[in-house]
């Protein structure tokens, strides 16, 4: 088959957004659940810090003025790649590669000096894997588990312990409270009041009522589970999950999920999926007993030093 001329630009703003927020849907509906990432990704990874330079480190290719897919150049060194359909991986892989690899070093190895730009594709993606073969990278143990699974059963009721509760976030009026809990959970100063403030209210796919917490009987917010939902293809997702260390081992994390998941449910979720680190293992074992099941591996590839 004879591919279309393709060409890349940096990206420049809210309608390439749109587009790849389409792509990916598009993605979903012939590969669902199988696919790299959902529409709630590209708003948590754009909106999660202050600082997103988005045209230096999002690049856009086009076939006849067609979005055929994204590279992702994130500050870790990781490269997320998405092309739709899988058969332009052959003409754009490389060409993405090569890119990140000019997007790390200008960025002096980015926030882990000396660790290789890692290009990420999931295992059932034979598209993908090969193009990335092809163009000088190896798989490593490195990989994300995808889990997956349906919400066509009614949800338990969240069980919580003695005086706290779980909801949804009030809104703006609570962007502090939520941005601190979040901090607190992932001991990181990178999602500040104004930080969230700014997810909630400009972020495509978010929705309060997605927002879940857990509320201590103090008052203070002890967990924390934000649901994103693609209303095209039925399917949420949990990104992220997370308990101030306060407030650890009472079940909190599984309350928020369970209640975030119902609440997904509510909103027309069909399925959720959730990604997990394989050596964290109380997350694995968490999203387990929530029903969630491994489906696919995400996994990094890197090139061989000289």
């Amino acid at each position: 088959m004879t591919l279309p001329a393709l060409t890349s630009r940096g990206y420049t703003g809210e309608a390439d957004l749109s587009r790849m927020h389409a792509l990916v849907r598009e993605a979903w509906r012939q590969h669902g659940p199988r696919v790299e990432c959902t529409v709630g990704d590209l708003d948590w990874r754009l909106y999660r810090r202050a600082t997103v330079d988005a045209s230096a480190n999002i690049r856009l290719w086009e076939a006849s003025g067609l979005l055929v897919g994204f590279a992702w150049f994130l500050p870790n060194g990781d490269l997320d790649i998405l092309v739709h359909p899988r058969e332009h991986c052959v003409a754009v892989v490389a060409e993405m590669v090569a890119w990140g690899e000019a997007r790390l070093r200008m960025s002096g190895n980015g926030e882990q000096p000396g660790r290789p730009l890692h290009a990420w594709a999931l295992a059932s993606n034979e598209p993908l894997s090969r193009a990335l073969r092809a163009a000088g990278l190896h798989p490593t143990s490195a990989c994300y588990l995808h889990l997956f699974r349906e919400l066509d059963t009614p949800l338990e009721v969240p069980s919580l312990p003695r005086g706290f509760h779980v909801r949804a976030v009030a809104g703006l009026s609570e962007a502090a409270a939520r941005a601190a809990v979040h901090r607190a959970a992932f001991g990181s100063e990178r999602v500040s009041t104004e930080v969230y403030a700014h997810l909630m209210c400009s972020a495509r796919h978010y929705r309060p009522e997605l927002d879940v917490v857990a509320v201590a009987p103090e008052g203070a917010l002890a967990a924390m589970a934000l649901g994103w939902l693609d209303p095209d293809n039925l399917v949420g997702e949990l990104e992220p999950v997370g308990t101030a260390p306060a407030y650890r081992r009472l079940g909190l994390a599984r309350a928020v999920s369970q209640e975030a998941l119902r609440c997904l449910q509510v909103a027309g979720a069909r399925s959720a999926v959730i990604y997990a680190l394989p050596d964290n293992a109380a997350s694995v074992e968490l999203y387990a007993s929530l029903g969630f099941r491994e489906l696919d591996r995400n996994i990094g590839f890197v090139r061989s030093p000289p």
